[in-house]
């Protein structure tokens, strides 16, 4: 989502007397896109007891399964605790106007947005709700598309693309939500028709790919920023030649992966990116490499074709901390149809494959919700070896690619989808399209549930943190502590 961002300029002027050091000006200019929400807007989103939550405020398609959540919720199993409070926030339609973005330390984020509860017509908000006192402690607008953002130390970092500008980002200080900085990568240029727009962080370093705001199109090669997380300073600001558009950015220890085409392609779309006009002989093998950068300073370092010398289109779906997983997938023309092969490989930080496995023609249009890498493992939803029409989560060692565990799933849907996961401690959290919430241990693959007993519904997403875990029951927000 699972979420993109900058570089900085800082502009100094000098003048006859002296120097002007106009940054302040700009930064005023830039945080103009991460207005504050008024207080009178912000005191809706407020935190209540469970037994004041009033169940008949809700579509009434949902009332029952809520009336369960609330009973059960009284009496949660590890790797839940006790129920805290929740935010209440219903919608006649039965969709909750607002989703959940994150939590850090108690505190709860979430997003809310397109003529909702706090957003204006052209954006969202973020709002925080402190963990303790169940109030709003403050919330920024972001105006325009393609937001993104995360935690580092006591920051928040919004991420936006306004509509022909160029990108910006800011801190805010999660304590009160006043702005630390706020910057820009590059030139105000169209970006209509161009969406490369990712980020990543790692200690105090924020890693950004962008399009680029050349003039010529023949320059149209992305870009590559590496930000100062603590004064919004840009280190350094690169064109990575050759690679006109990319999906996702990854961090492997000291190296950045670029995936170039979006994990949700076709297998014509496959096709197409790898025979671009369907006469080239051969095709154009290293299309859909993965191209790594060296962090320290973007410079080229390696590209991954894939697990042999045909053309693949690759997308790395997770990192360790030595070991990124790669999906690798091709169309060929078999007859009247395209047949897909799917690899899962596990590359090292000098882009050396050390592993590989066969999916046969698995996965051949959608992956972001079918993988997860934690700790030493790389976790799978694929099909059930031993039931056709069943599907299996698989553990396999991220240093080898061996299978340590297989479990069936009986619930609809992935539970590796993204914002309906966690990993708490030895356990992975998932909610389920229509069975509530389970609980899987890393260890052993066994299966359980957290709030037994009755039907709860749809969970419609997952945010954790170190001491609490929140889930969101269509519009009913329930905070929990955490065991370990």
């Amino acid at each position: 989502m699972n979420r993109r961002a900058i570089a900085v300029v800082t502009g100094v002027a000098v003048i006859a007397a002296g120097v002007l050091i106009v940054r302040p000006l700009w930064t005023g200019r830039c945080a103009a896109s991460f207005g504050e929400v008024p207080v009178a807007k912000l005191a809706r989103l407020h935190a209540v007891p469970l037994d004041q939550v009033k169940v008949d405020d809700f579509y009434d398609g949902v009332r029952q399964d809520l009336r369960n959540l609330l009973e059960v919720a009284q009496h949660p199993v590890a790797p839940l605790g006790a129920a805290r409070s929740a935010v209440v926030l219903p919608s006649e339609t039965g969709t909750a106007i607002a989703t959940l973005a994150n939590s850090n330390d108690g505190d709860v984020r979430f997003e809310v947005g397109d003529g909702g509860l706090l957003g204006p017509g052209t954006g969202g908000a973020l709002v925080q709700v402190d963990g303790e006192t169940g109030q709003p402690v403050w919330g920024r607008h972001q105006v325009g598309y393609g937001a993104g953002g995360g935690d580092l130390a006591n920051r928040m970092l919004l991420m936006r693309m306004p509509r022909d500008k160029a990108p910006r980002i800011t801190a805010v200080d999660t304590s009160n939500g006043d702005i630390a900085w706020c910057t820009k990568v590059g030139k105000d240029s169209d970006t209509d028709s161009r969406w490369t727009f990712g980020s990543a962080a790692s200690g105090d370093a924020l890693f950004v790919v962008r399009p680029s705001d050349a003039t010529k199109k023949s320059d149209h090669d992305v870009r590559l920023a590496r930000i100062d997380t603590r004064s919004g300073k840009v280190s350094w600001n690169k064109r990575v030649a050759g690679l006109d558009e990319a999906d996702s950015v990854q961090l492997l220890h000291d190296q950045v992966l670029l995936s170039r085409f979006p994990t949700d392609l076709d297998d014509i779309g496959r096709s197409r990116k790898l025979d671009p006009d369907r006469r080239s002989e051969p095709p154009v093998r290293d299309r859909g490499a993965v191209v790594a950068r060296s962090a320290a300073d973007g410079t080229p370092t390696w590209s991954y074709r894939g697990p042999d010398d045909r053309g693949w289109i690759s997308n790395v779906v997770g990192t360790g901390k030595d070991v990124a997983v790669v999906i690798s997938r091709r169309s060929s023309d078999q007859g009247k149809t395209l047949m897909t092969e799917t690899w899962m490989t596990g590359i090292d930080r000098a882009g050396k494959q050390l592993w590989k496995h066969d999916f046969k023609n698995q996965f051949g249009y959608w992956l972001v919700d079918s993988f997860k890498v934690t700790g030493d493992l790389v976790l799978s939803y694929e099909k059930s070896n031993s039931k056709p029409k069943s599907s299996d989560l698989v553990a396999r060692n991220l240093t080898d690619g061996t299978e340590r565990w297989r479990t069936q799933i009986s619930a609809t849907g992935s539970p590796l989808r993204q914002g309906a996961s966690e990993v708490l401690g030895n356990s992975l959290l998932a909610n389920t399209f229509d069975d509530g919430l389970l609980a899987v241990d890393l260890g052993s693959g066994t299966v359980t549930n957290p709030l037994p007993g009755q039907k709860i519904g749809a969970i419609k997403g997952i945010v954790s943190d170190a001491r609490t875990v929140t889930i969101d029951a269509n519009g009913l927000f329930i905070t929990f502590d955490r065991t370990f």
